[in-house]
């Protein structure tokens, strides 16, 4: 069995704006057949940032509750790391495999069974962002209109171990990936609490 490491735990929501991101391909989604060594490496800190936490649809008329489709929520982040395999130039990755606890609602003007939500997974090194991941799933929502707790399939991102596998310098920003009115829905409809970037041990 590959050594891996608990990584992440309960989702700490934080403000945040929107990033251009730049993507330079050195990290990738893959299947799961690692290399194996003594001691699993380090996992990266994760950040949620309460501004795409959150995914309200509505169906256009307005935006009070007779008129939303769905609401998806992050609710956790789970996890862990482990070795991965080697880069084009044999250097060893750390293989981060997370899934996302998601709470899903239908709203009274839902006409669809299902819900397409689009979710992001960004890498940021030293300040900066390196790499973004989009991820799409298919939801089925329950009949009834009430909530459901689910989660979303296990996806593996592989990053750079480094010189000292103990210690990451990545961070991962997790969070809807949303339109623009979607997203300024949220700065003005919700409250965050204060910044802060969970550091995994």
């Amino acid at each position: 069995m590959p050594s891996s490491r608990p990584y992440l735990s309960r989702v700490i929501r934080s403000i945040g704006g929107t990033c251009v991101l730049l993507t330079l391909g050195f990290l990738g989604g893959c299947s799961d057949d690692d290399a194996v060594t003594s001691f699993a490496p380090a996992c990266p800190a994760f950040d949620v940032p309460g501004s795409v936490a959150d995914r309200f649809v509505y169906n256009g008329k307005g935006i009070d509750v007779s008129h939303l489709v769905s609401h998806a929520q992050i609710t956790d982040v789970n996890g862990d790391c482990r070795d991965g395999p080697q880069d084009s130039h044999h250097r060893p990755l750390t293989r981060v495999r997370l899934s996302l606890a998601l709470r899903m609602e239908h709203g009274p003007a839902a006409t669809e069974k299902t819900d397409d939500i689009t979710y992001f997974v960004a890498i940021t090194h030293d300040g900066a962002i390196v790499d973004k991941k989009i991820f799409h799933e298919t939801i089925r929502i329950a009949a009834n209109n009430g909530a459901q707790q689910l989660n979303t399939p296990l996806r593996f991102i592989d990053l750079p171990t480094g010189d000292n596998p103990q210690v990451s310098p990545y961070t991962l920003e997790i969070g809807f990936q949303l339109t623009r009115n979607e997203l300024d829905y949220n700065r003005q409809h919700l409250t965050y609490p204060a910044h802060f970037i969970q550091h995994t041990q």
